[in-house]
């Protein structure tokens, strides 16, 4: 049967299967219920329409996010709607994804299997902090695309150039649209491409394959990502000539940050420290990194066991590179956001590579299968567990900033009940005692002793070592700031139900003179012609 024929057959068998489409039904609830039903703003939630309307995203080759938004308006902030739609694009993309990687590995689905491939991508912990930005549901999207991708090129990976070109063709317009949410998933598309064909080589007799098919085979699998790129690129060029966009890309971050160091040294031992410390100390004390660490080794395990040649060993690095490819590329592991978009493919994967024919067998595994699914139960409860966390503080976190956003409009109103009088912003609000408890590491964790040896050997500062990335910036200070204005902090008052005019540049800059001369009171004030409102200092309590 061809390998399309394969990939159908498993799809239908596990599409038609209740339980599984139950099991993710369970997952979604218990995984999203909270953010779908806890309102919650970041940045990029109040900077969508700049972005859309100023043709930020089609600068940066953005195009499926301003699609998206131009079509449905889903990338916009709002409840329910954007998670639900974060959820159902993973659980379509787990069904499909265990689908493609059964055929690939010559095997027919099972339920077990497929259950702990679905479930594993769909509660992978970083999920909780995307979901903190209402925009960013586009990356379940992006998931779904990079494996139908997958399915689309798979037969033309595995059975020579010749075969299936329409397929891969087609691949190519899905890794189009994907790239267009984010670069990053250029390494989910390397993490499925090794995934496929390790699963291909240990499939096939052992030592039954020479160099020149194996990286035959690679090859199949890049150029689909390189004719993606340039096919963004055109379609980005096309949008921004019929809207009317110019310009330069305005992103503060660039993709190689090697060598803007000061020292060669420099461009060498800043990245390796970072990645060493986001990706290894901290595995110490976040579940998430953990888990990579330990799907790293169980990926490095699985391959000496079953030597055998046909580039399974080369499959494997390429698997695991693949999941720090952005970070070395960047020459920094501090991205972490973007560059855990591949271990959720990943960390599921190698729990699958280990326990999915054991599980499969189910009674004729015994002792085995029992063993394999409490280890899988006790992943994806770690995952689970971590996921509920992350939200549960990123909401926690803007209920509190909404507070806070709560009492600053009841001063106004008091001052100003007709809201008429201008408003300027100064000063930076600080989290509450206790979402700062929560934020870091705790002091006694070995993670701090890892961090300590790192810094030792190569030098750089000794702090607090945070859970979560970017947890130092407040949606009110970036509102302050952003794009040069303020803006963005009267749509945040907008947002809790006081609109109000902004002071003008004299104003503005009295009040910044007040502020840096420390003699700005906390909280609402009345000043000549205005109403001054100083972060520092002021509470939510």
């Amino acid at each position: 049967m061809p390998v399309s024929g394969q990939i159908w057959n498993n799809l239908c068998r596990l599409a038609r299967s209740k339980t599984l489409w139950g099991v993710l039904l369970l997952a979604v609830l218990w995984g999203y219920g909270y953010a779908m039903n806890t309102p919650a703003v970041d940045m990029d939630d109040l900077a969508i329409a700049t972005y859309q309307q100023g043709g930020e995203f089609l600068r940066q080759g953005r195009i499926t996010v301003w699609l998206l938004q131009a079509l449905t308006g889903i990338m916009t902030y709002q409840r329910f709607w954007p998670e639900l739609f974060f959820a159902l694009s993973l659980v379509l993309a787990g069904i499909l994804l265990a689908a493609v990687l059964y055929t690939a590995a010559r095997r027919q689905a099972k339920q077990p299997g497929a259950q702990l491939l679905a479930a594993g991508l769909l509660l992978w912990p970083y999920h909780g902090e995307i979901l903190m930005y209402s925009n960013q549901c586009g990356v379940g999207f992006g998931y779904l695309l990079c494996a139908l991708a997958l399915a689309l090129v798979l037969p033309h990976l595995l059975c020579g150039w010749r075969n299936s070109l329409p397929g891969a063709c087609g691949a190519v317009v899905c890794l189009c649209f994907a790239l267009g949410l984010y670069e990053s998933f250029a390494p989910v598309w390397l993490t499925l491409l090794c995934a496929a064909l390790l699963l291909d080589a240990a499939a096939a007799e052992p030592h039954s394959r020479k160099a020149g098919k194996i990286w035959g085979s690679i090859l199949r699998g890049l150029w689909p990502l390189a004719a993606a790129l340039v096919l963004r690129k055109g379609l980005a060029v096309l949008l921004c000539a019929a809207n009317g966009v110019s310009g330069q890309d305005g992103t503060a971050s660039k993709t190689i940050f090697w060598f803007q160091r000061d020292s060669v040294r420099a461009a060498v031992v800043i990245p390796v420290r970072e990645w060493l410390t986001n990706y290894l100390a901290r595995a110490f004390g976040i579940p998430a990194l953990a888990l990579l660490a330990l799907a790293s080794w169980a990926v490095v395990l699985w391959v000496l066991r079953h030597r055998g040649g046909n580039g399974r060993a080369l499959f494997a690095a390429g698997l695991i590179v693949s999941q720090f490819s952005l970070g070395i590329l960047q020459g920094t592991g501090a991205q972490m956001a973007r560059a855990v978009q591949c271990f959720a493919v990943f960390v599921p994967f190698a729990a699958w590579l280990w326990l999915a024919p054991a599980l499969d067998r189910g009674k004729q595994g015994g002792a085995k299968a029992i063993i394999c699914a409490a280890l899988a139960g006790a992943m994806l409860a770690v995952e689970l567990i971590s996921l509920t966390g992350t939200i549960r503080y990123n909401r926690d976190r803007w209920q509190y900033e909404e507070r806070l956003l709560i009492k600053t409009a009841d001063e106004l109103n008091d001052l100003d009940p007709a809201g008429t009088l201008p408003v300027a912003f100064v000063g930076q609000a600080e989290l509450s005692p206790e979402l700062q408890d929560r934020l870091v590491i705790p002091a006694a964790n070995p993670a701090y002793k890892a961090a300590y040896l790192i810094y030792t050997v190569l030098g750089g500062p000794l702090g607090d070592l945070d859970r979560y990335e970017n947890p130092q910036t407040m949606v009110i200070n970036w509102a302050q700031d952003a794009f040069g204005g303020k803006e963005q902090i009267a749509l945040l008052m907008q947002q809790v139900g006081r609109p109000c005019a902004l002071a003008d540049a004299d104003q503005q800059d009295a009040a910044d003179t007040l502020a840096e001369a420390g003699e700005a009171p906390v909280g609402v004030s009345l000043q000549d012609g205005y109403l001054l409102v100083n972060f520092t200092g002021w509470t939510a309590e």
